[in-house]
Protein backbone atom coordinates (compact mmCIF):
# COMPACT_ATOMS: atom_id res chain seq x y z
CA UNK A 1 0.00 0.00 0.00
CA UNK A 2 1.58 3.29 -1.02
CA UNK A 3 1.40 6.44 1.03
CA UNK A 4 -0.81 7.98 -1.71
CA UNK A 5 -3.41 5.27 -1.23
CA UNK A 6 -3.65 5.81 2.50
CA UNK A 7 -7.02 4.73 3.89
CA UNK A 8 -8.94 6.38 6.67
CA UNK A 9 -9.28 4.43 9.90
CA UNK A 10 -13.08 3.92 9.54
CA UNK A 11 -12.51 2.39 6.09
CA UNK A 12 -9.93 0.00 7.48
CA UNK A 13 -12.24 -0.96 10.35
CA UNK A 14 -15.02 -1.92 7.93
CA UNK A 15 -12.70 -4.02 5.80
CA UNK A 16 -11.20 -5.74 8.86
CA UNK A 17 -14.76 -6.63 9.93
CA UNK A 18 -15.44 -8.06 6.45
CA UNK A 19 -12.31 -10.23 6.65
CA UNK A 20 -13.06 -11.38 10.20
CA UNK A 21 -16.63 -12.37 9.27
CA UNK A 22 -15.28 -14.63 6.53
CA UNK A 23 -12.53 -16.05 8.74
CA UNK A 24 -14.79 -17.00 11.66
CA UNK A 25 -17.87 -17.88 9.60
CA UNK A 26 -20.18 -15.28 11.15
CA UNK A 27 -22.78 -13.07 9.52
CA UNK A 28 -21.29 -9.68 8.73
CA UNK A 29 -24.07 -7.80 10.51
CA UNK A 30 -23.06 -9.51 13.77
CA UNK A 31 -19.59 -7.93 13.68
CA UNK A 32 -18.58 -4.36 14.46
CA UNK A 33 -15.27 -2.61 15.13
CA UNK A 34 -16.08 -2.95 18.84
CA UNK A 35 -16.32 -6.77 18.57
CA UNK A 36 -13.88 -8.41 20.98
CA UNK A 37 -11.75 -11.17 19.52
CA UNK A 38 -11.81 -13.57 22.45
CA UNK A 39 -15.14 -12.78 24.12
CA UNK A 40 -17.37 -12.10 21.08
CA UNK A 41 -15.70 -14.04 18.26
CA UNK A 42 -14.25 -16.98 20.26
CA UNK A 43 -10.90 -16.48 18.55
CA UNK A 44 -7.84 -18.32 19.86
CA UNK A 45 -4.18 -18.42 18.77
CA UNK A 46 -4.84 -20.51 15.68
CA UNK A 47 -7.63 -18.22 14.49
CA UNK A 48 -5.53 -15.14 15.16
CA UNK A 49 -2.66 -16.44 13.02
CA UNK A 50 -5.10 -16.91 10.15
CA UNK A 51 -6.84 -13.57 10.69
CA UNK A 52 -3.59 -11.60 10.93
CA UNK A 53 -2.14 -13.13 7.76
CA UNK A 54 -5.36 -12.44 5.84
CA UNK A 55 -5.35 -8.84 7.06
CA UNK A 56 -1.69 -8.48 6.06
CA UNK A 57 -2.47 -9.73 2.55
CA UNK A 58 -5.60 -7.59 2.14
CA UNK A 59 -3.87 -4.36 3.17
CA UNK A 60 -0.37 -5.16 1.88
CA UNK A 61 1.22 -4.47 5.25
CA UNK A 62 3.32 -6.49 7.63
CA UNK A 63 2.20 -7.22 11.18
CA UNK A 64 4.03 -7.12 13.47
CA UNK A 65 6.43 -4.35 12.65
CA UNK A 66 9.81 -6.10 12.20
CA UNK A 67 11.39 -3.47 14.46
CA UNK A 68 9.26 -4.63 17.41
CA UNK A 69 9.53 -8.39 16.97
CA UNK A 70 6.32 -10.27 17.81
CA UNK A 71 4.72 -7.48 19.82
CA UNK A 72 1.43 -7.59 17.90
CA UNK A 73 0.82 -11.19 18.88
CA UNK A 74 1.70 -10.41 22.49
CA UNK A 75 -0.70 -7.45 22.39
CA UNK A 76 -3.53 -9.58 21.02
CA UNK A 77 -3.29 -11.90 24.01
CA UNK A 78 -2.62 -9.39 26.77
CA UNK A 79 -4.66 -6.30 25.92
CA UNK A 80 -8.07 -6.61 27.48
CA UNK A 81 -10.30 -6.56 25.66
CA UNK A 82 -8.70 -6.61 22.20
CA UNK A 83 -11.16 -5.56 19.49
CA UNK A 84 -11.29 -5.58 15.73
CA UNK A 85 -10.90 -1.80 15.98
CA UNK A 86 -7.52 -2.32 17.66
CA UNK A 87 -6.37 -4.60 14.86
CA UNK A 88 -7.54 -1.99 12.35
CA UNK A 89 -5.52 0.65 14.16
CA UNK A 90 -2.37 -1.43 13.80
CA UNK A 91 -3.01 -1.62 10.04
CA UNK A 92 -3.60 2.13 9.91
CA UNK A 93 -0.24 2.79 11.58
CA UNK A 94 1.58 0.46 9.18
CA UNK A 95 0.35 2.15 6.01
CA UNK A 96 3.05 3.49 3.74
CA UNK A 97 5.72 0.98 4.77
CA UNK A 98 7.15 -1.42 2.21
CA UNK A 99 5.61 -4.80 2.85
CA UNK A 100 8.39 -7.34 3.47
CA UNK A 101 8.03 -11.06 2.98
CA UNK A 102 5.98 -12.64 5.76
CA UNK A 103 9.13 -14.47 6.73
CA UNK A 104 8.54 -16.77 9.68
CA UNK A 105 4.85 -17.54 9.11
CA UNK A 106 5.42 -18.55 5.47
CA UNK A 107 8.81 -20.18 5.87
CA UNK A 108 9.28 -23.83 5.13
CA UNK A 109 8.97 -25.81 8.34
CA UNK A 110 11.53 -28.21 9.68
CA UNK A 111 9.98 -31.64 10.05
CA UNK A 112 10.51 -33.07 13.55
CA UNK A 113 12.06 -36.41 14.26
CA UNK A 114 10.11 -38.91 16.32
CA UNK A 115 10.58 -38.08 19.97
CA UNK A 116 11.61 -40.54 22.64
CA UNK A 117 9.14 -40.92 25.47
CA UNK A 118 8.69 -42.33 28.95
CA UNK A 119 5.93 -44.67 30.03
CA UNK A 120 2.58 -42.87 30.23
CA UNK A 121 1.56 -42.95 33.90
CA UNK A 122 -1.57 -40.78 34.11
CA UNK A 123 -4.75 -42.65 35.02
CA UNK A 124 -8.25 -42.97 33.60
CA UNK A 125 -11.33 -44.29 35.43
CA UNK A 126 -12.49 -42.64 38.66
CA UNK A 127 -10.98 -41.73 41.98
CA UNK A 128 -12.51 -41.05 45.38
CA UNK A 129 -11.26 -40.24 48.85
CA UNK A 130 -11.87 -43.83 49.92
CA UNK A 131 -9.15 -44.87 47.45
CA UNK A 132 -6.55 -43.15 49.60
CA UNK A 133 -7.82 -43.98 53.08
CA UNK A 134 -4.84 -44.67 55.31
CA UNK A 135 -2.43 -43.77 52.49
CA UNK A 136 -0.44 -40.69 51.59
CA UNK A 137 -1.59 -38.88 48.46
CA UNK A 138 1.96 -39.31 47.14
CA UNK A 139 4.08 -42.44 46.79
CA UNK A 140 7.85 -42.06 46.47
CA UNK A 141 9.55 -43.01 43.21
CA UNK A 142 13.20 -43.98 43.02
CA UNK A 143 14.34 -42.08 39.94
CA UNK A 144 16.26 -39.01 38.78
CA UNK A 145 18.50 -36.56 40.55
CA UNK A 146 15.53 -34.87 42.27
CA UNK A 147 13.05 -36.51 44.59
CA UNK A 148 10.08 -37.78 42.61
CA UNK A 149 6.64 -39.01 43.60
CA UNK A 150 3.53 -40.38 41.98
CA UNK A 151 0.23 -38.72 42.87
CA UNK A 152 -2.36 -41.39 43.59
CA UNK A 153 -5.34 -39.29 42.52
CA UNK A 154 -4.30 -39.07 38.85
CA UNK A 155 -1.09 -41.09 38.46
CA UNK A 156 0.98 -38.01 37.66
CA UNK A 157 4.72 -38.13 38.25
CA UNK A 158 5.72 -35.12 40.36
CA UNK A 159 9.21 -33.76 40.90
CA UNK A 160 10.26 -32.01 44.11
CA UNK A 161 12.12 -28.78 43.40
CA UNK A 162 14.34 -27.67 46.28
CA UNK A 163 14.05 -24.25 47.89
CA UNK A 164 16.30 -21.77 46.13
CA UNK A 165 17.22 -18.19 45.41
CA UNK A 166 15.97 -17.93 41.85
CA UNK A 167 16.76 -15.52 39.00
CA UNK A 168 13.59 -14.41 37.22
CA UNK A 169 12.94 -12.28 34.16
CA UNK A 170 15.30 -11.07 31.46
CA UNK A 171 16.71 -7.65 30.68
CA UNK A 172 18.80 -8.65 27.68
CA UNK A 173 18.70 -6.50 24.56
CA UNK A 174 15.48 -7.11 22.64
CA UNK A 175 13.43 -8.58 25.48
CA UNK A 176 10.03 -7.11 26.18
CA UNK A 177 9.21 -4.64 28.94
CA UNK A 178 7.15 -7.05 31.04
CA UNK A 179 10.15 -9.40 31.38
CA UNK A 180 12.23 -6.68 33.04
CA UNK A 181 14.09 -6.29 35.25
CA UNK A 182 15.93 -9.51 35.89
CA UNK A 183 15.60 -10.02 39.64
CA UNK A 184 15.84 -12.67 42.33
CA UNK A 185 13.26 -14.17 44.65
CA UNK A 186 13.31 -16.80 47.39
CA UNK A 187 11.15 -19.85 46.67
CA UNK A 188 10.24 -22.63 49.07
CA UNK A 189 10.39 -26.25 47.98
CA UNK A 190 7.38 -27.57 46.05
CA UNK A 191 6.26 -30.46 43.86
CA UNK A 192 5.42 -29.83 40.22
CA UNK A 193 3.93 -32.14 37.61
CA UNK A 194 6.50 -33.74 35.32
CA UNK A 195 4.06 -33.45 32.40
CA UNK A 196 1.10 -31.31 31.35
CA UNK A 197 -2.22 -32.79 32.46
CA UNK A 198 -3.51 -35.18 29.78
CA UNK A 199 -6.94 -35.73 28.29
CA UNK A 200 -7.03 -39.09 30.09
CA UNK A 201 -6.44 -37.54 33.51
CA UNK A 202 -8.88 -34.69 32.89
CA UNK A 203 -11.61 -37.18 32.02
CA UNK A 204 -10.80 -38.98 35.28
CA UNK A 205 -11.44 -35.70 37.08
CA UNK A 206 -14.75 -35.10 35.27
CA UNK A 207 -15.91 -38.66 35.93
CA UNK A 208 -14.87 -38.53 39.57
CA UNK A 209 -16.62 -35.27 40.47
CA UNK A 210 -19.72 -36.21 38.41
CA UNK A 211 -20.57 -32.56 37.89
CA UNK A 212 -23.70 -32.05 35.79
CA UNK A 213 -24.34 -28.33 36.27
CA UNK A 214 -24.28 -26.89 32.71
CA UNK A 215 -22.90 -23.56 33.92
CA UNK A 216 -19.99 -25.19 35.72
CA UNK A 217 -19.14 -27.29 32.68
CA UNK A 218 -19.31 -24.18 30.48
CA UNK A 219 -16.94 -22.48 32.90
CA UNK A 220 -14.50 -25.36 32.55
CA UNK A 221 -14.58 -26.71 29.00
CA UNK A 222 -17.95 -26.93 27.23
CA UNK A 223 -18.09 -24.55 24.26
CA UNK A 224 -21.03 -22.60 22.94
CA UNK A 225 -22.93 -24.38 20.12
CA UNK A 226 -21.75 -21.86 17.51
CA UNK A 227 -18.07 -22.19 18.46
CA UNK A 228 -16.30 -23.93 15.56
CA UNK A 229 -13.53 -25.15 17.87
CA UNK A 230 -15.91 -27.88 19.00
CA UNK A 231 -14.49 -30.12 16.26
CA UNK A 232 -11.11 -29.95 18.01
CA UNK A 233 -12.32 -30.89 21.48
CA UNK A 234 -10.20 -33.84 22.62
CA UNK A 235 -12.70 -35.15 25.20
CA UNK A 236 -16.28 -36.26 24.64
CA UNK A 237 -19.15 -37.20 26.92
CA UNK A 238 -20.45 -40.66 26.09
CA UNK A 239 -23.54 -41.32 28.16
CA UNK A 240 -22.54 -40.65 31.76
CA UNK A 241 -18.79 -40.93 31.14
CA UNK A 242 -16.18 -38.57 29.71
CA UNK A 243 -13.55 -40.13 27.42
CA UNK A 244 -10.67 -38.84 25.29
CA UNK A 245 -11.10 -38.86 21.52
CA UNK A 246 -9.45 -42.12 20.36
CA UNK A 247 -5.81 -41.54 19.56
CA UNK A 248 -5.47 -38.53 21.88
CA UNK A 249 -5.29 -40.33 25.23
CA UNK A 250 -1.69 -39.17 25.84
CA UNK A 251 -2.16 -35.65 24.53
CA UNK A 252 -2.30 -32.53 26.70
CA UNK A 253 -5.73 -31.33 27.75
CA UNK A 254 -6.55 -28.21 25.70
CA UNK A 255 -9.56 -25.91 25.29
CA UNK A 256 -9.76 -25.73 29.07
CA UNK A 257 -10.28 -22.43 30.89
CA UNK A 258 -8.33 -21.19 33.88
CA UNK A 259 -11.39 -22.10 35.94
CA UNK A 260 -11.31 -25.66 34.60
CA UNK A 261 -7.59 -25.94 35.25
CA UNK A 262 -7.90 -24.53 38.76
CA UNK A 263 -10.79 -26.87 39.63
CA UNK A 264 -8.63 -29.83 38.57
CA UNK A 265 -5.65 -28.55 40.58
CA UNK A 266 -7.78 -28.40 43.73
CA UNK A 267 -9.44 -31.78 43.18
CA UNK A 268 -6.23 -33.63 42.39
CA UNK A 269 -4.69 -32.36 45.63
CA UNK A 270 -7.62 -33.58 47.70
CA UNK A 271 -9.09 -30.11 48.23
CA UNK A 272 -12.62 -28.84 47.71
CA UNK A 273 -12.77 -27.91 44.01
CA UNK A 274 -16.02 -25.95 44.22
CA UNK A 275 -14.40 -22.52 44.93
CA UNK A 276 -12.65 -22.82 41.53
CA UNK A 277 -13.59 -19.23 40.55
CA UNK A 278 -12.32 -17.68 43.79
CA UNK A 279 -9.83 -14.82 43.75
CA UNK A 280 -6.41 -15.12 45.29
CA UNK A 281 -6.18 -13.29 48.58
CA UNK A 282 -9.69 -14.36 49.60
CA UNK A 283 -8.50 -17.48 51.38
CA UNK A 284 -9.05 -19.70 48.33
CA UNK A 285 -6.26 -22.10 47.49
CA UNK A 286 -4.91 -22.78 44.01
CA UNK A 287 -2.50 -25.48 42.94
CA UNK A 288 -1.56 -24.00 39.60
CA UNK A 289 2.08 -22.89 39.60
CA UNK A 290 2.88 -19.26 40.23
CA UNK A 291 4.80 -17.53 37.46
CA UNK A 292 7.88 -17.63 39.68
CA UNK A 293 7.52 -21.37 40.32
CA UNK A 294 6.93 -22.02 36.65
CA UNK A 295 9.99 -20.02 35.51
CA UNK A 296 12.20 -21.74 38.10
CA UNK A 297 10.89 -25.14 37.01
CA UNK A 298 11.52 -24.28 33.35
CA UNK A 299 15.18 -23.28 33.48
CA UNK A 300 16.53 -23.80 36.98
CA UNK A 301 17.65 -21.24 39.52
CA UNK A 302 20.05 -19.40 37.19
CA UNK A 303 19.26 -17.49 34.03
CA UNK A 304 19.26 -19.19 30.64
CA UNK A 305 17.10 -18.47 27.60
CA UNK A 306 15.47 -21.89 27.23
CA UNK A 307 15.14 -24.94 29.50
CA UNK A 308 18.13 -26.60 27.81
CA UNK A 309 20.31 -23.46 27.72
CA UNK A 310 20.90 -20.75 25.14
CA UNK A 311 21.11 -22.98 22.05
CA UNK A 312 18.78 -21.98 19.20
CA UNK A 313 15.71 -24.25 19.29
CA UNK A 314 14.92 -26.92 16.75
CA UNK A 315 11.99 -29.31 16.47
CA UNK A 316 14.18 -31.83 18.28
CA UNK A 317 14.16 -29.55 21.33
CA UNK A 318 10.45 -28.76 21.42
CA UNK A 319 7.29 -28.47 19.32
CA UNK A 320 6.77 -24.96 17.96
CA UNK A 321 5.69 -23.37 14.68
CA UNK A 322 3.87 -26.43 13.39
CA UNK A 323 0.90 -24.58 11.89
CA UNK A 324 0.85 -23.77 8.17
CA UNK A 325 -1.40 -21.03 6.86
CA UNK A 326 -4.85 -22.36 5.91
CA UNK A 327 -4.07 -25.85 7.25
CA UNK A 328 -7.10 -27.68 8.66
CA UNK A 329 -7.15 -30.36 11.33
CA UNK A 330 -9.33 -33.03 12.81
CA UNK A 331 -9.24 -33.49 16.58
CA UNK A 332 -6.73 -36.31 16.30
CA UNK A 333 -4.50 -34.59 13.71
CA UNK A 334 -3.61 -31.44 15.63
CA UNK A 335 0.22 -31.35 15.41
CA UNK A 336 0.86 -31.69 19.15
CA UNK A 337 3.24 -34.00 20.99
CA UNK A 338 2.27 -36.49 23.70
CA UNK A 339 2.71 -35.30 27.27
CA UNK A 340 5.21 -38.09 27.96
CA UNK A 341 7.46 -37.25 24.97
CA UNK A 342 10.93 -36.08 25.95
CA UNK A 343 10.59 -32.57 24.53
CA UNK A 344 10.96 -29.11 26.07
CA UNK A 345 12.93 -30.80 28.85
CA UNK A 346 13.92 -28.70 31.87
CA UNK A 347 17.00 -29.23 34.07
CA UNK A 348 14.68 -31.03 36.50
CA UNK A 349 13.45 -33.54 33.91
CA UNK A 350 10.08 -31.85 33.34
CA UNK A 351 8.49 -32.30 29.92
CA UNK A 352 7.21 -29.51 27.68
CA UNK A 353 8.50 -26.57 29.68
CA UNK A 354 8.90 -24.92 26.27
CA UNK A 355 6.56 -25.40 23.34
CA UNK A 356 3.68 -27.79 22.66
CA UNK A 357 1.04 -26.04 24.83
CA UNK A 358 0.90 -22.83 26.82
CA UNK A 359 0.26 -23.46 30.52
CA UNK A 360 -2.03 -21.55 32.86
CA UNK A 361 -0.38 -20.06 35.95
CA UNK A 362 -1.84 -19.01 39.27
CA UNK A 363 -1.10 -15.28 39.04
CA UNK A 364 -3.12 -12.45 37.66
CA UNK A 365 -1.12 -11.11 34.72
CA UNK A 366 0.23 -7.58 35.09
CA UNK A 367 2.85 -6.25 32.61
CA UNK A 368 4.63 -4.17 35.25
CA UNK A 369 4.60 -6.83 37.98
CA UNK A 370 8.34 -7.52 37.78
CA UNK A 371 9.04 -3.89 38.69
CA UNK A 372 7.21 -4.21 42.00
CA UNK A 373 8.75 -4.94 45.39
CA UNK A 374 6.43 -7.95 45.76
CA UNK A 375 8.02 -9.67 42.73
CA UNK A 376 11.32 -9.90 44.63
CA UNK A 377 9.73 -11.04 47.86
CA UNK A 378 9.50 -14.62 49.14
CA UNK A 379 7.27 -16.92 47.05
CA UNK A 380 5.89 -14.11 44.88
CA UNK A 381 2.37 -14.37 43.43
CA UNK A 382 0.48 -11.48 41.88
CA UNK A 383 -2.82 -11.44 43.77
CA UNK A 384 -4.12 -8.14 42.36
CA UNK A 385 -6.99 -8.83 39.91
CA UNK A 386 -6.25 -7.61 36.39
CA UNK A 387 -8.95 -9.44 34.36
CA UNK A 388 -6.36 -11.76 32.78
CA UNK A 389 -4.52 -14.76 34.21
CA UNK A 390 -0.91 -15.55 33.36
CA UNK A 391 0.23 -18.27 30.99
CA UNK A 392 3.74 -19.40 30.11
CA UNK A 393 5.72 -21.65 27.80
CA UNK A 394 4.77 -21.10 24.15
CA UNK A 395 3.10 -23.66 21.93
CA UNK A 396 2.98 -25.71 18.73
CA UNK A 397 1.42 -22.75 16.90
CA UNK A 398 3.72 -19.83 17.64
CA UNK A 399 7.40 -19.06 16.99
CA UNK A 400 10.31 -20.05 19.21
CA UNK A 401 10.53 -16.46 20.48
CA UNK A 402 7.36 -17.05 22.51
CA UNK A 403 8.83 -20.20 24.09
CA UNK A 404 11.60 -18.43 25.99
CA UNK A 405 11.47 -19.18 29.71
CA UNK A 406 11.01 -15.51 30.63
CA UNK A 407 8.28 -14.73 28.06
CA UNK A 408 5.06 -13.61 29.75
CA UNK A 409 1.47 -13.07 28.64
CA UNK A 410 -2.08 -13.59 29.86
CA UNK A 411 -5.68 -14.29 28.86
CA UNK A 412 -9.10 -13.87 30.49
CA UNK A 413 -9.79 -16.81 32.82
CA UNK A 414 -12.70 -18.01 30.66
CA UNK A 415 -10.52 -18.13 27.53
CA UNK A 416 -9.90 -21.45 25.78
CA UNK A 417 -7.23 -22.30 23.25
CA UNK A 418 -6.20 -25.18 21.03
CA UNK A 419 -2.68 -24.59 22.28
CA UNK A 420 -3.42 -23.90 25.95
CA UNK A 421 -3.22 -26.48 28.74
CA UNK A 422 -1.84 -26.67 32.27
CA UNK A 423 0.11 -28.56 34.93
CA UNK A 424 -0.23 -28.50 38.70
CA UNK A 425 1.91 -28.04 41.78
CA UNK A 426 1.53 -29.86 45.07
CA UNK A 427 2.88 -29.87 48.60
CA UNK A 428 3.65 -32.81 50.87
Amino acid sequence: MSALARLRLPEIEEKVCDIAAMQVGMRRDRLAPSSRLAEDLNIDSLDIVELVTEVETAFDVSLPDPRTGYAVYKTVFTRHPFRLADLAELVYLRQGFTRPDHGWWHARREEPLSADSLMFSQLDGRWGRRDSEGKSLFERLEEGTCKAYRRRSDGMRCVELPSATVELGDDSLGTLADERPRHVAELDSFLIDAEPVSTTAYCRFLNSVEEDDPQVLRDWLVLEPQDDREEHMLVRRMGSEWRPVPGTECWPMILVSWYGANAYSLWVNGRDWQPYRGELGDGVESFLPSEAQWEYAARGSRYQVYPWGDETPSQNHMRFGRHRKSATYQADTLPMARVNDLLGMSPFGLHHMAGNVWQWCRDWYEPSYYTTREASGPNPVNRTPSQVRSERGGSWIGPAELCRSSYRRGRPPLARGRCLGFRCVSVI
